[in-house]
């Protein structure tokens, strides 16, 4: 999930699920490959959906840990579990700027969507739509010119080049897949 302003776009990477103990600790869901980012995080910023413009509250964190279920546990200047269970279903985003750097050759989702896909013909084929994880492999959901929706797995085989400056994918298809 991301969210757009006028400015910048936000990339969502957590959720406040419940408080932890009684000093004021916070239980968060990550909702991002990379959990450990949050070690770095000296503030973290929450938002409520229906307000997911800006920030309602502004965590100054103290200390991090994992809980050993997935779930991170903050400590911040919240002191009391009164106050972490009123901050119970807020959302964490950062900048989409401030993502994890991934190696070459790896993209992120949403710089995908929306790229013109085109055939090694030089034939336009359709629009990144969507991105599906289907257990295998993951597969790149193509809007044709008509519509119609095609599903392209996302492997060396038929994704030959992926250029986001040109906002284009090049795709070698066999026969029945198109």
């Amino acid at each position: 999930m991301s969210i757009s302003s006028k400015n910048n776009e936000r990339i969502l990477i957590g959720r406040v699920s419940s408080a932890h103990g009684i000093r004021g600790e916070i239980r968060v869901t990550p909702l991002t490959d990379f959990p450990e980012r949050f070690q770095d995080m000296k503030t973290i910023d929450l938002y409520a959906e229906e307000h997911a413009l800006s920030p309602l509250h502004v965590l100054h964190v103290s200390r991090m840990r994992f809980d050993g279920k997935g779930d991170i546990i903050l400590e911040s200047d919240i002191k009391d579990r009164t106050s972490a269970e009123k901050l119970s279903g807020f959302l964490i985003f950062v900048d989409k700027e401030e993502r994890v750097s991934l190696p070459d050759g790896h993209f992120w989702v949403d710089d995908l969507l929306g790229l013109t896909v085109v055939a090694k013909s030089g034939e336009k084929l359709g629009v990144v739509d969507d991105y599906l994880s289907s257990g295998g492999n993951e597969l790149y959901v193509v809007k044709d010119n008509a519509g119609k929706f095609h599903y392209i797995p996302a492997v060396g085989e038929f994704i030959k080049n992926i250029d986001i400056a040109s906002s284009t994918i090049t795709v070698s298809l066999i026969d029945g897949l198109w």
